[in-house]
């Protein structure tokens, strides 16, 4: 059988799967206001799109959510990557970032949310700000782990034939740290996304994580449920996205991955 068609349909077969057990677990609660079924999910998902006054609302919601994560996420990449890349090569930046960047790495994302509100107050400006304050760290650590791990042999060959400093950096370093730069932008806008939705839920008043909050509030289970859906359409999205732009950058690291079978 075609490899690509195998994949389809265990991944088909894994979705039936959960909404059977979803169906299941809905039919034993027999409480619309404890768990929405998968059907009342799905009208609630129609209703999304066929409906024009709540079309609007929601892709108000969408243009929102999207907007901030975009622009967190490129202001994570300008600030990210540099200071990794710093931190990778030299050995003062490195010791006077490591500590701050790992204690804020580990901070939760809902943590930022309050200083943020206090910053710009609830407006999609905090949401921004959230996604890049959660973003940026991964990105640094990520960068900077390529940048350190890059061999030294590599460096030293590159000397000995007469290179730069310049030319080492462009030329040996920063195409070897690539592929552990491009996983960081992979994680970069999972989190971003992450950082942006919880600001959203928090503020309850503005982009698709508000709708989220506001609809579950109200317990109207089948409406979060179904804005529950299309955010999950856009992280795969956004994932699957990061993820070609990561193929085509190193394509020479996925095609030395290993073949399963």
């Amino acid at each position: 059988m075609n490899r690509s068609v195998w994949r389809y349909l265990v991944l088909g077969g894994s979705v039936l799967l959960f909404v059977l057990i979803w169906w299941t677990v809905a039919a034993l609660v027999n409480n619309p206001l404890a768990v929405a079924g998968p059907q009342s999910t799905w009208s609630e998902f129609v209703r999304l799109f066929s409906d024009p006054a709540v079309r609007s609302q929601l892709a108000s919601g969408v243009q929102t959510t999207l907007g901030s994560i975009f622009l967190g996420f490129g202001l994570s990449v300008v600030v990210g990557v540099p200071v990794g890349i710093l931190m990778g090569r030299y050995l003062v930046v490195d010791l006077f970032l490591d500590p701050w960047v790992n204690s804020w790495y580990s901070v939760p994302a809902i943590a930022f949310v309050p200083l943020t509100m206090n910053w710009t107050g609830v407006t999609w400006v905090s949401a921004m700000l959230t996604a890049f304050l959660v973003a940026v760290f991964s990105i640094i650590i990520n960068v900077y782990t390529g940048v350190k791990n890059c061999s030294r042999s590599l460096v030293e060959s590159a000397l000995s034939y007469g290179a730069t400093q310049s030319q080492v950096m462009y030329k040996v370093i920063l195409p070897a740290s690539l592929p552990s730069t491009m996983t960081g932008l992979r994680l970069g806008i999972s989190r971003a996304v992450e950082g942006v939705i919880i600001a959203e839920m928090v503020f309850t008043v503005i982009g698709l994580g508000g709708m989220i909050d506001a609809s579950a509030d109200k317990l109207q289970l089948a409406l979060s449920y179904s804005l529950i859906l299309v955010l999950a359409v856009i992280c795969i999205a956004l994932s699957q996205g990061m993820k070609l732009v990561s193929g085509r950058v190193v394509a020479w690291k996925e095609s030395q991955a290993l073949t399963r079978s």
